[in-house]
């Protein structure tokens, strides 16, 4: 497929990639920077704008990979759009790519993307469709470039685009309050990373509930304390930690036979 990229941040340099791996050809990239649309264009061997009446409208796809603030305003203002266009949002509406050529959808990848990568990580992309036809072609094409594909509408979306949050990037705020933590108490924050690639893959095949371990579950209080009084100097870690705790109680009590 010819392909027109719109964007050229963590999404559209990844998709980019993939694209070009899976025999598509990147037609032209736009970004309002100059500087970030030319880097992209000169990787993925292709020419650039930085203005909106220049996009080409002409093109099997266009793929909108923009902020989602960025998706309406740049969707009235590039006018008609004669074949199919898709949005990269997780939480945002197929609506925003709605345009008179009545052909538009959503392709978002379920993953935390970033440019800088090496090795792109496996890609699980839910699509959508206005029609079944245009669900049809992206279908297709997400079929070409990730590793697992499925059928999302705007509410299913959303749920997996909030259940993404509190896993991804919650969890990596915690990470960085310990790495914090290990800074300023002068331990390793690297010796703790087996311990947590070794919590994820159990996730693979167990139930997180059935797995939690720790002082919390147990109703250890010697150790609880033992804690509070380190960490009560870290006001954001202290309070996450009386959260947890608190939670993980309540869920070991309804657990209980």
């Amino acid at each position: 497929m010819d392909i027109l990229l719109i964007g050229s941040g963590n999404t559209a340099t990844v998709l980019g990639r993939k694209c070009l791996l899976a025999g598509h050809r990147i037609i032209q990239v736009y970004s309002r920077q100059d500087e970030h649309a030319s880097r992209l264009a000169l990787h993925l061997n292709t020419r650039y704008t930085t203005q909106i009446s220049s996009v080409e409208k002409n093109a099997d796809l266009m793929i909108v990979a923009l902020r989602d603030e960025a998706i309406l305003p740049f969707m009235e203002a590039v006018g008609v759009i004669r074949f199919p266009v898709a949005h990269t949002a997780g939480s945002v509406s197929i609506e925003a790519v709605k345009n008179p050529g009545q052909c538009y959808g959503v392709v978002y990848p379920l993953q935390s993307l970033r440019r800088e990568i090496d090795l792109i990580p496996p890609i699980t992309m839910l699509v959508d469709g206005n029609t079944p036809e245009t669900l049809e072609v992206f279908l297709r094409f997400a079929d070409s470039i990730a590793d697992q594909t499925i059928r999302a509408d705007d509410t299913t979306r959303l749920k997996y685009h909030l259940a993404a949050t509190l896993v991804n990037n919650f969890t990596n705020y915690l990470f960085a309050l310990t790495e914090d933590f290990c800074e300023m108490e002068n331990i390793s924050f690297a010796l703790l990373q087996p311990l947590i690639e070794e919590t994820v893959i159990r996730l693979r095949n167990i139930s997180p509930v059935s797995t939690q371990t720790g002082p919390a579950i147990r109703n250890d209080q010697l150790t609880l304390d033992k804690h509070r009084r380190i960490i009560k100097d870290y006001p954001a870690l202290s309070r996450l930690y009386e959260l947890f705790t608190q939670e993980i109680q309540h869920t070991a009590i309804k657990l209980k036979p």
